[in-house]
């Protein structure tokens, strides 16, 4: 249970600081006039997000960061969302807690969650943003939609 709020909190903390919380704009370089590498920054001065921007759009590898300085994501972005395989990362340590894939920004595949000890506590797997199995270490499985 525990896990479970803890992986939703980290999720939604990921979300926000991912779409909201990148405070000040520092720097920005050119590569050509329509594809730029951006920066961004928290206000206490750690890198908040880097990556490639093609006409003002997220488009290729990108991270954001905690506020401490730690990795919190990275993944790949086309037209501003997220696809393909996708890693998040806790805040403390900067271990992987999860890892999944994203089809033109939504959840959709196999997600792997990871325990504080980089052991493998579950599987879900995702169905256009929908969860649809969730499979324990325990071998526990909880079928949460039908088709």
């Amino acid at each position: 249970m525990y896990k479970s709020f803890a992986f939703c909190i980290l999720l939604f903390v990921f979300s926000w600081n991912c779409q909201t919380k990148k405070v000040k704009e520092k720097e920005i370089k050119a590569i050509e006039s329509k594809h730029e590498i951006r920066k961004e920054y928290w206000e206490n001065d750690t890198l908040a997000s880097e990556g490639i921007y093609i006409n003002g759009k997220a488009n290729g590898d990108m991270k954001w960061y905690h506020p401490n300085g730690k990795l919190a994501g990275e993944g790949p972005m086309v037209d501003d969302k997220r696809e393909g395989l996708w890693k998040v990362y806790e805040s403390e340590f900067g271990k992987l807690s999860a890892e999944g894939y994203f089809v033109k920004g939504i959840k959709h595949g196999t997600w792997k969650i990871f325990r504080e000890n980089g052991a493998l506590w579950k599987e879900q797997l995702w169905e256009h943003n929908t969860l649809i199995k969730n499979t324990g270490k325990d071998n526990n499985v909880n079928h949460l939609h039908n088709k």
